[in-house]
């Protein structure tokens, strides 16, 4: 009955705390397994690639890091996640630049 409740709590926890990064046109999502931000893009200055995942760099000196591109996630590999991610957040940038 333990491993079944174990197994349970397991697959709970994996589903609800799954690392997942959303870029929507106003706001960037990190959903990484102890919380979630959300970064409007009108604070994002530079974009780059760390050891634990992109790593949003803010106008006012900080860094957030969406761990979704880290080895923490399934699938493509890091890099290849990462030109998509770079490619969205120089479009989202150059955009606001331009109001």
């Amino acid at each position: 009955m333990t491993a079944i409740a174990l197994g349970f709590g397991l697959f709970a926890w994996w589903n609800l705390l799954r690392v997942r990064l959303e870029l929507t046109t106003e706001m960037i999502v990190m959903v990484n397994p102890w919380g979630t931000q959300r970064l409007p893009w009108s604070r994002v200055s530079p974009v780059s690639l760390g050891s634990w995942g992109a790593q949003f760099h803010t106008t006012d000196g900080f860094k957030y890091t969406a761990y979704a591109l880290s080895d923490l996630a399934a699938g493509t590999r890091q890099e290849e996640r990462f030109a998509d991610v770079q490619r969205i957040a120089e479009a989202q940038l150059r955009r606001g630049h331009l109001l």
